[in-house]
């Protein structure tokens, strides 16, 4: 196909040609970048099928969203011919790199672990690869692996093909047993398998299956057992044939739930402690050199109302797994081996084998190789439920009732006070604080009263006023050391020291419009700020924090460009995973009818180079919220470390409504009024540990003029029955129905 311009694009020369599409390397002028174009030949124009699936397919990828998945610029037709164009990958793909030889350890961990969030997000949306292989693993100029050829991806609940009723999807070397066998529940599992292999392939050369045919490979992969890789190089380290075998297990169960599980067990056995234990699929599992995984009891409790749920260690988006689920294991049918001889027939007619897919030539932005070839139309079903990203079966979990835990803490006799006025402000006079009860890793509560920054026990006793300035504050945030609160006033952020009340400028935005958040990171190796509503991660570094009032001055100080600041996302509300590679932020969006909202966003910020990327978006797509469909608005939420989000509707008194538990891999969602089942609740904040939740209440029935109480609770213990009991504050403590409490829980001090 000789030509110097399609459409806009200057071509330069053909990369690639199959039987379904050709590859042309091409100058986008108004853009001054190099592409990659993908033309439909016009020889398959007159089947409209060919047409329906470019143009599905092509939207399919489009939809991939990822830093490191190859990104589409654009698509379309061009005198009648549908094409699409990608970025241009102009550092080889990974069977280039294979074939020079095994990888080291550490570069095929380092390229496993960046994939691995990318084929997570996949699968998040519903979108399986079927066709991992290293030709679709492809490297920019800069040595970074990206994802590519998802053009037989389709979206999982939409049915796959069988050996009955159509051809095989994928490449056989890399194929898993359930996509041999034609099953219709395919998940991200299969590709989990074939991320198996190509770790095999990385480490040793070659696939762990070879044969004369490839009808014969297949067979293989559902017969044969998973080949010992330490026998094939045995200067690998010893734990790695666990990884390997787990990865490739023939039942899907017995997988890897995630490609982020597979990247985490990858680099604990690569460590030089590797041979003791590492963490998998929610479950202790002790590593073997000779052996496979050896499942055994949890030692980690779970905290109630979780379920059988673990937050997975590991790269890429922090996810929670249920423990295995047990699953009769699959016979293949006497009749499958007749089929699969049919099936050779049928392919050695008209295919090569090489990974056949409309889009095969994503994989192919380097040099030339066969294109793969088309799949089969792939049938019209209706989605019922399209979150979950495989198939789950969560185990029931009792709460128990009899827990000892008082429902209320012991406490010291407050002053009397009158009933129509509010207690006068306890003495500024700076004391020591007495040994306080540690209730969920926590042993401090700060929170907001009449603008001003107050300190109990957990209980409510032993109460001080920090600050009294009395301007309005918001962003309440301890410092990791547990010594001084930070807190943002107008376009200011200011720390108060709990020990002396001293309170501290630390700088000011002058030209900023709004200042919405100062969070710093667990470990305080870095701090989010979100300026103008923009989200910025820069280092913690106080002293030059303080020097700094101006954008250009945060960006100067971050040593990421790509999160100074973190582009295309307008936040205020900023919160730290406790692993410091997610950050979530209320962030503004749009629905239905261009109709403005806020939404909870959550960020994987764990690899600079590949910027930061959403991982979960919610509620407005997730679940429905009391209020939200009249005021969209969500001022404040809290994030537990076992993974559980806790948020509030919008119902009265500039933002009290009802109460919200949002599972953040589960995608499930469900309210829980915990004060007698009434509403209404703001400003959730978890406990260290995520077993306990504070929260401010006020009692709708009480009407409008009700005035906020703080509470303090076991968050397993919700929906028990169980009667709660309000910190022991004065009496009147909270005078304005407005009221803003944002309590914030300190970490137990040793």
């Amino acid at each position: 196909m000789a030509m110097h311009k399609f459409g806009r694009y200057e071509i330069k020369t053909e990369i690639a040609r199959g039987g379904m599409a050709t590859v042309f390397h091409a100058y986008d002028p108004r853009f001054e970048r190099d592409v990659a174009i993908k033309v439909l030949p016009r020889e398959f124009l007159h089947d409209p099928q060919f047409r329906t699936r470019f143009d599905r397919e092509a939207k399919t990828i489009a939809s991939l969203e990822h830093p490191a998945i190859v990104p589409v610029y654009d698509f379309g037709e061009e005198e009648g011919q549908p094409f699409i164009v990608m970025r241009y990958m102009s550092g080889g793909d990974l069977s280039d790199r294979i074939a020079k030889g095994p990888i080291p350890v550490t570069e095929a961990t380092q390229i496993l672990t960046r994939l691995a969030p990318a084929l997570d997000a996949a699968h998040a949306k519903g979108i399986i690869h079927r066709d991992l292989k290293p030709g679709n693993i492809l490297f920019d100029q800069y040595g970074n692996a990206f994802l590519s050829d998802f053009g037989i991806a389709r979206l999982s609940a939409a049915g796959t093909t069988t050996l009955t009723g159509g051809a095989i999807l994928g490449t056989p070397s890399y194929m898993s047993p359930e996509q041999i066998q034609g099953d219709r529940e395919i998940d991200g599992r299969s590709d989990i398998y074939a991320l198996g292999i190509i770790l095999f392939q990385m480490l040793t050369g070659n696939t762990p299956y070879k044969a004369d045919t490839p009808a014969r490979v297949m067979m293989m992969h559902l017969l044969e057992p998973v080949p010992n890789i330490l026998k094939t190089k045995a200067d690998l380290p010893p734990t790695l044939e666990s990884v390997v075998k787990q990865a490739m297990a023939k039942e899907p169960t017995q997988r890897f739930a995630t490609a982020a599980e597979l990247a985490t067990a990858l680099e604990t056995s690569t460590k030089p402690d590797a041979g003791a234990t590492r963490i998998a699929r929610g479950q202790e599992t002790l590593v073997h050199p000779a052996a496979g995984p050896t499942m055994v009891t949890p030692t980690t409790p779970v905290p109630p109302g979780v379920g059988a749920l673990q937050a997975a260690p590991g790269v890429g988006p922090t996810v929670l797994t249920p423990a295995a689920v047990p699953k009769a294991k699959r016979k293949f049918p006497v009749w499958g081996y007749a089929l699969i001889g049919l099936l050779v027939l049928s392919l050695v007619g008209g295919l090569a084998f090489g990974g056949i897919s409309l889009l095969g030539g994503i994989g192919l932005l380097r040099t030339a190789t066969p294109l793969p070839q088309a799949t089969e139309t792939p049938k019209e079903v209706t989605l019922v439920d399209v979150t979950p990203t495989r198939p789950h079966v969560l185990s029931n979990t009792t709460i128990p009732t009899n827990t000892t835990v008082p429902t209320r803490i012991p406490t010291a006799t407050p002053p009397p006070v009158s009933k129509n006025t509010p207690a006068p402000p306890p003495s500024n006079t700076p004391k020591p604080l007495p040994s306080a009860t540690v209730l969920g890793g926590a042993d401090k509560i700060a929170f907001v009263n009449a603008n001003n920054i107050w300190l109990s026990n957990l209980d409510g006793s032993n109460l001080v006023q920090l600050t009294t300035d009395g301007g309005v504050k918001s962003a309440l945030n301890w410092d990791p050391n547990g010594q001084t609160i930070y807190y943002i006033v107008g376009k200011c952020v200011q720390s108060v020291e709990i020990s002396t009340t001293r309170v501290d400028l630390v700088t000011c935005f002058e030209s900023a419009e709004f200042v919405d958040a100062f969070e710093i990171s667990p470990t305080r190796k870095y701090v989010a700020i979100s300026l103008n509503h923009e989200p910025f991660v820069v280092p913690f570094n106080l002293e030059k924090i303080k020097s700094i009032h101006s954008k250009s001055g945060l960006q100067a100080l971050a040593d990421c460009q790509n999160f100074a600041p973190i582009p295309n996302i307008f936040t205020t509300v900023l919160h730290w995973s406790q692993d410091e590679k997610l950050l979530s932020a209320v962030f503004f969006g749009v629905g239905g009818g261009g109709k403005r909202l806020q939404e909870i966003e959550v960020m994987n910020v764990s690899n600079c180079g590949a910027g930061a990327y959403r991982v979960d978006e919610f509620p407005a797509s997730r679940f429905t919220i009391s209020g939200y469909d009249k005021s969209p608005i969500i001022q404040t939420f809290g994030w537990g470390s076992q993974g559980l989000f806790a948020l509030t509707g919008y119902i009265r008194n500039d933002g009290y409504g009802d109460l919200y538990f949002y599972n953040s891999v589960l995608h499930k969602a469900e309210q829980k009024n915990p004060i007698e089942g009434v509403c209404c609740y703001r400003d959730p904040s978890w406990s260290p540990d995520g077993s306990w939740l504070a929260f401010a209440f006020q009692d709708i029935r009480q009407g409008p003029d009700s005035v906020a109480k703080l509470y303090y609770i076991q968050y397993g213990t919700i929906g028990t029955g169980r009667q709660y009991q309000p910190l022991s504050l004065p009496e009147n403590f909270f005078t304005n129905r407005t009221e803003k409490p944002q309590p914030i829980l300190r970490p137990a001090v040793p």
